[in-house]
């Protein structure tokens, strides 16, 4: 008898809780934005530059990229979503995409300067812009969304590009870094 009222009030505190959290959601932050932004791009870039450069050709089979063209995959779609940060045109120049960089030198290089982009555009933004509806989609299609959701996107887009990267690198018996997010 006394262990149900224990779990009633236990219950009842759990429901004020929940209304109150409800009621005073914290909110994401540019400055929270700004720094998952760091946490996964060294993620990423850390990954990129485990892999010896020599094994920048190995693809796990057909259909499946070569490294290079996965890593090189991550950077074009960044730069691509920057404009739902006003990061506005990159100051570096963009390689042909029927020549995309293949050496793990430049690789890693268009990657880290594709991230320092997108960051440029996060830190232009306030908290207060996150809210903002911003186009997204092929043109065909495209639908209007918070910059907030379109900066999730994108994280979520980096999180599975990561997650096949390692997959590259286990495969060739290299243990990657541990991974992180928020």
């Amino acid at each position: 008898m006394k262990t149900m009222k224990n779990v009633k009030r236990l219950g009842a505190l759990l429901v004020m809780l929940l209304v109150a959290n409800g009621s005073m959601g914290q909110a994401i932050t540019i400055e929270d934005v700004i720094v998952s932004w760091d946490k996964m791009t060294n993620m990423v870039v850390e990954l990129a530059k485990l892999m010896p450069s020599e094994h920048y050709d190995f693809s796990p089979g057909e259909p499946l990229r070569n490294f290079a063209a996965q890593i090189n995959h991550t950077s074009g779609s960044t730069i691509s979503f920057s404009y739902a940060v006003n990061a506005g045109k990159p100051s570096f120049p963009l390689p042909d995409r029927n020549n995309p960089p293949l050496n793990k030198k430049d690789v890693v290089d268009l990657l880290e300067k594709s991230f320092r982009h997108f960051r440029k555009g996060l830190e232009s933004l306030s908290t207060e812009n996150l809210s903002e509806e911003v186009g997204w989609g092929p043109m065909s299609r495209r639908k209007q969304i918070t910059r907030l959701k379109a900066i999730l996107i994108v994280a979520s887009h980096m999180q599975r590009e990561h997650g096949k990267t390692m997959m590259y690198l286990r495969a060739k018996g290299i243990k990657p870094a541990p991974a992180g997010s928020w």
